[in-house]
């Protein structure tokens, strides 16, 4: 094996695999081949390649995460908001596999991908208490921000808009939408 070879090197070399060729095409046997070892070797480090799939989820997820809190740093409300939106929205086109990976190969009970996803959801929180939201509504809110912005990847992501329209527009018209929703129901309380 070759000498000096940390867990942390080898999951950024997945990463960058899967980046170039998507997760689907991940094997043990093309990541040794990368690293020059041999695949066995690959064990001293990881359990399987599930095991592997979900460190480089919880990669990206990581990489995700600092771009969004560094987006909504010294913003509020709705800048801030559109913000972690555009940012997101950034994310998954400079890095679309590893969105997929986050999407279809992280581990919800996982310690790490709990840890990081806390930090982003507190981060919203913190954004979404100048609304004057209920901890329920802030909740709720997430789930809407995040369901809107994953669906209109996604969607993206399989050529799912084909009218000759500005998709970055339409998503900034719906995010728009979105937010006068939010602050209707701050303007309610």
């Amino acid at each position: 094996m070759r000498q000096g070879l940390t867990k942390q090197q080898i999951v950024a070399q997945a990463a960058r695999l899967v980046e170039e060729k998507g997760l689907e095409k991940l094997t043990l046997a093309s990541l040794a081949e990368r690293l020059q070892i041999k695949t066995p070797s690959l064990y001293n480090h990881i359990k399987n390649l599930s095991d592997l799939k979900i460190r480089i989820a919880n990669y990206g997820l990581e990489l995700l995460a600092e771009r969004l809190i560094h987006a909504a740093l010294g913003k509020a409300r709705d800048d801030a908001l559109f913000a972690v939106a555009e940012a997101y929205f950034d994310f998954t086109k400079v890095h679309p596999h590893l969105y997929v990976a986050i999407i279809y190969a992280s581990d919800p009970l996982d310690a790490t991908f709990t840890e990081i996803s806390d930090r982003v959801l507190a981060a919203l929180f913190q954004i979404l208490e100048g609304y004057a939201l209920s901890g329920a509504e802030r909740v709720h809110a997430i789930r809407g921000l995040r369901s809107i912005i994953h669906g209109f990847v996604s969607l993206q992501m399989h050529h799912g808009f084909n009218m000759d329209y500005d998709r970055e527009q339409s998503l900034k018209w719906i995010l728009a939408t979105y937010l006068e929703g939010l602050n209707m129901k701050h303007k309610q309380k």
